[in-house]
């Protein structure tokens, strides 16, 4: 049968798409919102949504570290971003990343 086109419109057997065409070769585009999960010692601390190209999870390290916490490691795995700290450090770490993700 002549004429018809699944996906898109068109005449005699050509089809247009209808949609986007992606580009392979652009990688630096962005276009969704990465969002990692923060925990610290193992507890919730938040969502850290990068929002542009610059965003980095490890904004939450540069903002801790200007926080004067420095005492602390970090492990990405997968969408989960792990913070472990001893415990007094960890408490404050935790105070600190409330008011973080309150202002993000």
């Amino acid at each position: 049968m002549s004429g018809i086109s699944w996906g898109g419109y068109g005449t005699n057997n050509r089809v247009i798409p209808i949609g986007s065409v992606e580009d392979e070769d652009n990688t630096d585009m962005k276009l969704n919102e990465d969002r990692y999960e923060v925990f610290v010692n193992g507890d919730f601390a938040g969502q850290k949504t990068l929002r542009n190209q610059s965003d980095s999870v490890t904004d939450v390290d540069d903002f801790l570290r200007k926080e004067g916490l420095t005492s602390f490691t970090t492990n990405l795995d997968g969408d989960h971003y792990q913070i472990e700290a001893e415990n007094d450090e960890g408490a404050k770490i935790k105070a600190a990343l409330e008011v973080y993700f309150q202002n993000r």
